[in-house]
C-alpha cells in the first residue's frame, strides 16, 4: 500500500451549481441573498474523490488512478470506488443518464464534465466596484464562467456562510473575541478504507497506536501502530475479538489495552513492545474488568504507576472509573455516577498527575468533570449539549481542558473560570482528541457510520416482500418517525442541507423541509401527535412543538434540567416527559395551551406514555427497574418485558393488540420484539435495527428503521497555533 496523495484545491471555485470552499474543503451552494442554502453531503473519503475529480476536471480518470491517488491501494476490487461515485453524484444531484457532473466512459473510467473556474478580483474600477472573472491556473484545468459579485459582498458571504455553518448549537460557548477565532485544519496521518479510532500518540511523539476495524470486518478491531518518522505500519492483536482504548506508558515500553471478547468478557492487557517499539514480545493479563465494560479508553498515569479506566459496575449496572495500580493490580472504584446516568466512560490525567478530567453520559448527552485525585472530591465543569466526545485532554499548562465542541469546532473550559469558550473551527468533525507533548492536537476524524432510513414489510401484520429506501443521501439521516394517520408525511432527520433539519416525506414524492434551524442543533427525538397534525422535536434539553406549516412552539426547556423520553396524551392536550433532579427522575406533564400549567406527574416512574390505538398506559417503574401496563378501571399489570442494563437508546410504539420495543443484542445492534397482549409472548420482528430507532406505519404493515453502513474515519493532526495550548 501506497501512501495517498493529499488533494485539495486550494482556490475558491465555482464548480457547476456549487462553489468549493477552500477553508472548509466543501462544496456549498448560496441562495440570491448570499445565504447558504445547502452543504453537499459527504464524508472525508468522498470529498477526497471529489477534489480529485475537481484538480483533474475534463481529464479521464481511471478506477486504477482513483484507487492508487485517493486511496493508496491496487489491489483490491473496484467495488469501493462505484460506491462513491454513486454517493457523490446523490449528493451533487446529478444523473447518470444525462450527466452534468460526472460522465462515465465504458471500460476506461469518469471525466468530471462540470465546468470549473477560479473566483479572484479581475480588476477596481474606478467607482470602487469590483468585478470578477475566471483565470486558469496551472494546476488545475479550468471553463470561464465569470461571477459578477463584488469582493466585499463575496468576503461578507463567505464570512456569514462560515459562521453560520459551524457556530455551535451551545451559545454559553462563546468568546469575547470572537472575530479572532481561528480556523485549524487537519492533516491526515493515517488514510485506511474503514474506520481508524481510539488513537494515543506516544510521549515522544514518534508512534501512533490505534484502533481499526476494516469495511469487512465480521468480529473486531484490531490493534495498529505506526511509526510517524518511518512511515511503517504493523498489526499488533489479531480480530478475534475487539482490542479497544490503547495507550502508551510513559516511557514509551509498553501499551496498556482493553481485549473485549465476542462473550462481553473483558480484560485489561499489558503489552510489552521491542527496542524498535514494531514487534511485540509479551502480551499479559493485567486485570478482569467487568462484563460489557464496552468501548473504554484507558489513561496512564505520568509516573507510570497507575492506569485508569471505565468499569461497569456488576451491581449498579453503570460504568464507573476504576484506578488500578500496574505493580500489584490493586484496584480502586473513584468515581459514583447518579442513578440516572449510564455512567462515566473516558478519562485522562492532567500532565501533573495530581487531576483527571472525565466524560460522563447524562441522559444521551455529554459532561466534562474534574476528580481531584488528592482528596477525591469531583465538580462538573460544563456541559456538551451538542455532541457526544469520545475523549478530551489537557492543555500544556493543566490550566484548560480541550475538547470536541460541536460540529467542525474544538472548545476549551477553563478550571478557574468554569466557562466554556471556542478554541477553534476546524475544517472537519472530531469524534475524540489529544494534546501531544509538544502541542499538537491529534483527532479521530469523520464518521463511524453511513446512515439512511428504510421501509421493510412487518412480517407479523404483511405477507408481502417489501424493502426500500425511504431517502438515500450520504450518511446522515438519523431519524425516522411514521404519522399515526394514513396517508399523512413521514417525517425524517437528515443533513443533505448541512445541519440537522426535520424533512417531511409525502405518499405523493413531495418533500418539504420542516424546521430551518440556525445552530447545529442536535435532535434526539421525534413523536407525532395522535391527530399527527404537529410533531414534537426534542432539541438537546428543550421541546419544542412544529405544526405542519413549520410554525414553531417551545413546550419545555429549563437552564440546568436534563429532559428524555417525551410523549403526547391520548388526547393530544398534553405532553410528557422525563426530567433528571438531583440524580433522580420525575416525570412532568405540560398543558400546550396552557405553558405556565407544569404538572410533576410521578416520581416513581422513569418515564410514562399513553396508547393513542388503545385505552391502555404504559411505564417503567423507578423502584423496581420493571415494565407495567394499566387499562381502564383496572390495577397496573407488571409485564414481561426485560431490557439489558447496558441499553441507553429506547423506543417503544404501544398499539392495540401489543407493545413494539427495540431489545439490545450486543455493542452495536437491536433487535425489535413484540409483546402480544392475546399469547403473553415475545415475538422477535425484525433482526438486526441498527440504533434501536424504528417506527411502525399506521396500518402496522411496515417498519421504517435506520440501515447502517460502514463509515470512514482517519487518525489527523492539527500542528499550528501550539502556542494557544
Amino acid at each position: 500500500m501506497s501512501e495517498p496523495m493529499a488533494i485539495k484545491p486550494n482556490q475558491l471555485l465555482q464548480v457547476g451549481e456549487w462553489q468549493y470552499i477552500p477553508e472548509q474543503d466543501k462544496l456549498m451552494k448560496f441562495d440570491a441573498e448570499g445565504r447558504l442554502s445547502i452543504t453537499a453531503d459527504l464524508d472525508n473519503l468522498c470529498q477526497k474523490v471529489a477534489n480529485y475529480f475537481i484538480v483533474n476536471a475534463g481529464k479521464l480518470v481511471t478506477k486504477d488512478e482513483l484507487l492508487l491517488d485517493v486511496w493508496g491501494i491496487r489491489d483490491v476490487s473496484d467495488g469501493r470506488v462505484t460506491r462513491v461515485i454513486r454517493v457523490l453524484r446523490v449528493a451533487l444531484g446529478d444523473d447518470t443518464r444525462e450527466p452534468r457532473y460526472i460522465e462515465t466512459i465504458p471500460k476506461r473510467g469518469y471525466r468530471f464534465i462540470a465546468p470549473v473556474s477560479e473566483i479572484v478580483p479581475l480588476a477596481a474600477k474606478e467607482d470602487t466596484e469590483l468585478v470578477f472573472s475566471a483565470a486558469r491556473t496551472d494546476t488545475t484545468p479550468l471553463k470561464s464562467k465569470p461571477i459578477l459579485i463584488s469582493i466585499f459582498a463575496l468576503a461578507a458571504l463567505l464570512v456569514m456562510a462560515v459562521i453560520w455553518w459551524l457556530w455551535p448549537a451551545d451559545h454559553t460557548a462563546t468568546d469575547d473575541s470572537a472575530g479572532t477565532i481561528p480556523m485549524w485544519r487537519y492533516t491526515p496521518v493515517t488514510s485506511l478504507d474503514g474506520l481508524e479510532f481510539y488513537h494515543n500518540v506516544s510521549v515522544d511523539e514518534r508512534y501512533l497506536v490505534y484502533s481499526y476495524a476494516a469495511p469487512d470486518a465480521t468480529v473486531g478491531s484490531v490493534l495498529m501502530l505506526q511509526d510517524l518518522q518511518e512511515h511503517k505500519r504493523v498489526q499488533l492483536t489479531d480480530k478475534s475479538y475487539n482490542s479497544l482504548g490503547a495507550v502508551f506508558s510513559p516511557d514509551g515500553t509498553k501499551i496498556a489495552y482493553q481485549r473485549y471478547y465476542p462473550n462481553e468478557k473483558c480484560e485489561i492487557r499489558l503489552m510489552s513492545l521491542s527496542a524498535d517499539k514494531m514487534q511485540v514480545q509479551e502480551d499479559n493479563l493485567l486485570k478482569h474488568c467487568g462484563e460489557k465494560s464496552v468501548s473504554i479508553r484507558i489513561t496512564w498515569s505520568p509516573d507510570g504507576r497507575y492506569i485508569v479506566y471505565p468499569n461497569m459496575d456488576e451491581v449498579k449496572k453503570q460504568l464507573v472509573l476504576q484506578m488500578t495500580s500496574v505493580d500489584n493490580t490493586i484496584s480502586e472504584v473513584l468515581t459514583v455516577p447518579p442513578s440516572s446516568s449510564f455512567g462515566d466512560y473516558a478519562a485522562r490525567y492532567s500532565r501533573s498527575g495530581d487531576k483527571l478530567v472525565f466524560l460522563r453520559e447524562a441522559a444521551g448527552s455529554a459532561q466534562i468533570w474534574l476528580l481531584n485525585l488528592a482528596d477525591r472530591s469531583t465538580r462538573l465543569l460544563t456541559k456538551i449539549p451538542d455532541t457526544v466526545p469520545g475523549n478530551v485532554d489537557w492543555d500544556l499548562t493543566d490550566r484548560s481542558v480541550i475538547y470536541p465542541s460541536a460540529s467542525n469546532a474544538l472548545g476549551r473550559v477553563w478550571l478557574d473560570k468554569g466557562e466554556p469558550t471556542i478554541l477553534a473551527y476546524t475544517d472537519a468533525y472530531a469524534s475524540e482528541l489529544q494534546v501531544t507533548t509538544s502541542g499538537k492536537i491529534v483527532a479521530s476524524i469523520g464518521n463511524f457510520s453511513r446512515i439512511n432510513p428504510k421501509k421493510v414489510a412487518n412480517r407479523i401484520k404483511n405477507n408481502e416482500a417489501h424493502n426500500e429506501a425511504v431517502f438515500s443521501s450520504n450518511r446522515n439521516e438519523t431519524f425516522v418517525e411514521a404519522n399515526p394517520l394514513d396517508n399523512s408525511p413521514t417525517a425524517v432527520v437528515s443533513r443533505r442541507s448541512g445541519s440537522q433539519q426535520v424533512w417531511l416525506f409525502y405518499n405523493d414524492g413531495r418533500q418539504k423541509q420542516l424546521t430551518n434551524f440556525n445552530d447545529d442543533q442536535r435532535i434526539r427525538s421525534l413523536m407525532f401527535s395522535p391527530d399527527g397534525s404537529r410533531l414534537m422535536v426534542q432539541l438537546n434539553d428543550e421541546l419544542w412543538l412544529f405544526d405542519i406549516e413549520g410554525n414553531p412552539l417551545k413546550i419545555a426547556g429549563e437552564k440546568g434540567a436534563v429532559l428524555a423520553s417525551p410523549s403526547w396524551s391520548r388526547d393530544g392536550k398534553s405532553l410528557f416527559y422525563s426530567e433528571a433532579r438531583q440524580g433522580r427522575w420525575q416525570v412532568i406533564q405540560r398543558d400546550i395551551n396552557d405553558l405556565g400549567k407544569r404538572e410533576i406527574f410521578a416520581n416513581d416512574k422513569e418515564y410514562y406514555y399513553e396508547s393513542y390505538y388503545a385505552g391502555y398506559a404504559f411505564w417503567r417503574s423507578s423502584r423496581d427497574k420493571q415494565f407495567y401496563i394499566q387499562w381502564p378501571g383496572e390495577q397496573p399489570e407488571k409485564l414481561k418485558i426485560e431490557l439489558p442494563e447496558t441499553q441507553v437508546m429506547l423506543k417503544f410504539e404501544l398499539r392495540k393488540t401489543g407493545i413494539y420495543y427495540s431489545y439490545l443484542v450486543d455493542e452495536l445492534n437491536y433487535r425489535l420484539n413484540y409483546l402480544d397482549f392475546a399469547t403473553d409472548e415475545i415475538i422477535n420482528v425484525l433482526e438486526p435495527i441498527q440504533f434501536g430507532r424504528f417506527s411502525i406505519s399506521a396500518d402496522e404493515k411496515f417498519i421504517f428503521m435506520l440501515e447502517y453502513d460502514f463509515g470512514d474515519m482517519d487518525i489527523a493532526i492539527i500542528d499550528s497555533d501550539v502556542d494557544v495550548l
